[in-house]
């Protein structure tokens, strides 16, 4: 039994340091539901839309030339009416206006007005003609992932993309993460977005996937941590430094235990 009260008190401290960390730690990927909670399965989301790429229209400069796969609106004004046409640029330069096929390749929005301005003249009197040219091009779906995961940020969205595959993007979780509390934030309407739940501990504890959500464009996947992970945290940055001091503190009140002549000098 150890009697100097200098010597219990440095033990205690010390046990109680060493057992701190294991006090704060569980398991992430183990659900706190029981198995009865598997039905009703999680919210019904829509189906994804196919493919990673979608084609964005935007509004070109006034010097873009016109070239196959753009989309030109066009607003041919006569009189009090006018008629409007949206087509898309064929593979040879033509794009249709009424019945007619006019070639603009290579031109820029100015001069296509003016060749079919020139087309439609002898079937229309004193044609007004508007183009507007917008190009098509390829952006990147992405979503977001924040929280007690190792990388945050923004990825890539692919196809068929789920929460679960979400976070390995991100390098997968902490041991401090809550797999079971994971939300989705769901963008649409900004003053009143979706939040889901997804459960993505149920694939390892019961293989129960329907908790595991579908992710789309600008989600936002947090994932929380649990509430002794702050404290383990700081008790691993914090514990090297106490270690440090109390060791020669512990073994010099040890010295008296175990050698009871010994005197310190």
């Amino acid at each position: 039994m150890i009697r100097n009260p200098l010597t219990r008190v440095l033990c205690v401290l010390l046990s109680g340091f060493l057992s701190f960390g294991p006090l704060g730690c569980r398991n992430p990927a183990q659900s706190n539901l029981p198995p009865s909670t598997i039905a009703p399965p999680g919210v019904a989301l829509p189906p994804l839309p196919k493919g990673d790429l979608y084609a964005d229209e935007t509004v070109v400069s006034v010097d873009a030339v016109i070239e196959p796969g753009d989309t030109l609106d066009i607003v041919i004004r006569r009189g009090s009416g006018e008629e409007k046409y949206s087509n898309v640029v064929q593979q040879m330069g033509n794009v249709a206006v009424s019945f007619l096929e006019v070639d603009v390749k290579g031109q820029t929005a100015a001069q296509a007005e003016q060749t079919i301005t020139d087309a439609v003249t002898p079937y229309m009197k004193n044609p007004r003609v508007q183009v507007l040219l917008k190009k098509k091009t390829l952006k990147l779906k992405r979503f977001f992932v924040f929280g007690d995961v190792k990388k945050p940020g923004h990825f890539p969205l692919g196809r068929n993309m789920t929460v679960l595959q979400a976070i390995t993007q991100a390098d997968t979780y902490n041991d401090t993460a809550l797999l079971d509390e994971i939300r989705v934030i769901r963008g649409g309407d900004l003053n009143k977005p979706q939040i889901f739940l997804a459960d993505v501990s149920r694939v390892w504890t019961y293989g129960d996937m329907s908790r595991n959500l579908s992710i789309q464009e600008n989600d936002i996947v947090f994932v929380p941590r649990e509430r002794l992970g702050d404290a383990k945290e700081a008790a691993v940055k914090i514990f090297p430094l106490i270690y440090i001091g109390i060791t020669p503190i512990f073994f010099a009140a040890l010295i008296p235990t175990f050698f009871p002549g010994a005197v310190a000098k």
